[in-house]
């Protein structure tokens, strides 16, 4: 047998057994929230997305071909449950974890995943806690500093509307009580009256005896920062006290929940959103579409984001062959990313500028009212 000839074969059963030991073994990645008790709608949502966008990814080969195995946890809206599955995460050698919703979850995890070395990636947590820090921490939501003013600068261009008043839940401080500051702070620049609000606790403090405390202070509005279903008690109660001024909701509101145990109380209800559940682009509608025939009813914002979120990460892996090892700077380089309400781009601290949105409820749906850019 000719030389060249045997050296021929030698080279083709070299390369058929490389190509055998072609990695194929599943990366890991981690997914935090709330799943279960009266505030675990977003989380649900929120992995509903993250799995869809994981089935589809894997679908199409996953990264280099080897496939992403999603690892869910319940942080049950705890700071200890949140630091606790975290760390169960890391030492699984997840790659990153997607998570959490809630910003008062991220925040009572932050310091332990950037000291695990671990990417935390979140759809929804927008605390200004987070912002401008050079960290493991990255977001796909803008921060409570542009979603604040957006919303503050609305309500001052109201007519009629002077004296408002912040309800904030202390379960989630770390979001909503920074959002209230910078509300509060923005709406007297413009010459109105913040100067009263009440915090208090989901699922301890009575909802009806505090809606009696803030409809006594007759403001002209009433600005709520907590979840869905805290949202639409106080809204049911303030009306049966016979409030009838306006009322506004952070982002955190912004659920089917809202409506369907908010009823006509919430009608006319504004918020400021970084969601738009009408939106025009092809990617969203074929999402739209994609999750309702997966989860028999429509996503919401923490499913959008969720999704989102998770195909940032898959670009960001397939820069770094799937490793975790250089993840944060390919996250960093994230830039015009194709998202489903328009394009990502990610800064060296790993925060995110989009557009948001006031969106208003009208007879069973949240409707654009108002469009506010980055740049304005």
């Amino acid at each position: 047998m000719p030389v060249a000839y045997k050296l021929t074969i030698l080279f083709v059963i070299a390369a058929l057994g490389l190509g055998g030991c072609a990695d194929t073994s599943p990366i890991l990645v981690g997914f935090s929230a709330q799943l279960t008790g009266r505030q675990g709608e977003l989380g649900v949502a929120s992995r509903n997305g993250a799995e869809l966008a994981v089935e589809q990814i894997n679908a199409r080969g996953g990264i280099d071909g080897r496939p992403i195995q999603l690892i869910v946890m319940d942080d049950q809206g705890e700071p200890e449950t949140a630091r606790r599955v975290d760390a169960e995460l890391v030492k699984q050698g997840v790659v990153a974890i997607i998570g959490h919703p809630t910003s008062e979850q991220t925040s009572a995890v932050f310091e332990q995943m950037n000291q695990s070395g671990v990417v935390l990636l979140s759809s929804t947590s927008s605390s200004s806690k987070f912002t401008g820090q050079d960290d493991l921490f990255f977001r796909v939501i803008p921060s409570n500093e542009f979603i604040g003013k957006a919303l503050a600068r609305y309500i001052a261009g109201q007519p009629g509307i002077q004296k408002i008043v912040g309800v904030y839940d202390l379960n989630n401080k770390a979001f909503t009580e920074t959002l209230w500051f910078i509300i509060q702070n923005e709406f007297v620049s413009e010459g109105g009256d913040a100067r009263v609000d009440f915090a208090f606790g989901s699922g301890k403090t009575d909802l009806q005896t505090l809606a009696g405390e803030i409809v006594a202070q007759k403001p002209d509005a009433i600005v709520f920062m907590a979840a869905a279903v805290d949202v639409a008690l106080m809204s049911q109660y303030v009306r049966q006290l016979g409030f009838e001024g306006r009322l506004f909701s952070s982002p955190w509101g912004q659920t089917r929940e809202l409506i369907e145990k908010g009823g006509k109380s919430v009608n006319g209800l504004e918020i400021v959103a970084v969601y738009n559940p009408s939106h025009p682009s092809t990617a969203y509608v074929q999402f739209t579409s994609q999750f309702s025939e997966r989860f028999g009813r429509a996503p919401t914002l923490g499913a959008s984001h969720s999704y989102e979120a998770v195909k940032v990460l898959a670009d960001a892996l397939k820069q770094t062959g799937g490793q975790a090892a250089g993840l944060a700077d390919a996250l960093k380089q994230t830039s015009n990313f194709p998202g489903l309400q328009g394009n990502i781009s990610i800064d060296e601290f790993g925060d995110v500028v989009r557009e948001v949105y006031i969106v208003r409820v009208e007879d069973g749906n949240f409707n654009i009212v108002e469009i506010v850019s980055p740049n304005e």
